[in-house]
């Protein structure tokens, strides 16, 4: 897919994208629930401050958000932070958020945010780049699969009020 004329990828500039940044984030982070697992929007609300407090997207010194400008609108962003790997140790970059605005989707501008991720990833000498996709985000995880990821590990949940014995 061709990447739109005019397509701006740049770093987070905070003053200028934190709204953007933030009301987005919230937007994919709430979708990314299941359904039967859902929370109250308050509660919710008050999670995802706690979560940009705690994470610090905008800390340069931890992290990295790639923005995406269409036409000098907000289209999109990828945050990039770091896992350390349960098993090695190994510390990975590690993709927390690929996300593009609704009226912006299925024009490339994902492709072009995780090719800058891939730029900044291999500048830096890493070996791995990792995320996670929620089982029920299938669009996402088509995307990943055509991006070359491959399944690593399978988080699974049982329900304890189901009323099945295991």
């Amino acid at each position: 897919m061709a990447v739109p004329e005019g397509l701006i990828i740049r770093r987070l500039e905070p003053r200028r994208d934190w709204a953007d940044f933030a009301a987005l984030n919230y937007a994919t982070f709430r979708a990314s629930i299941p359904a039967d697992e859902t929370t109250p929007e308050d509660e919710f609300r008050r999670h995802h401050a706690w979560l940009l407090a705690q994470f610090a997207p905008q800390d340069t010194r931890r992290n990295t958000v790639w923005v995406a400008e269409l036409a000098g609108q907000y289209a999109g962003h990828c945050w990039v932070g770091t896992q350390t790997d349960f098993f090695t140790r190994r510390v990975d970059p590690w993709i927390f958020d690929l996300s593009v605005a609704p009226a912006f989707r299925r024009r490339g501008i994902a492709t072009a945010l995780h090719a800058a991720v891939l730029a900044q990833a291999r500048a830096e000498g890493a070996a791995f780049l990792g995320l996670q996709v929620m089982a029920h985000n299938e669009a996402a995880a088509a995307l990943y699969a055509r991006l070359g990821y491959s399944p690593r590990g399978v988080s699974m949940k049982l329900p304890l009020d189901s009323g099945r014995q295991p």
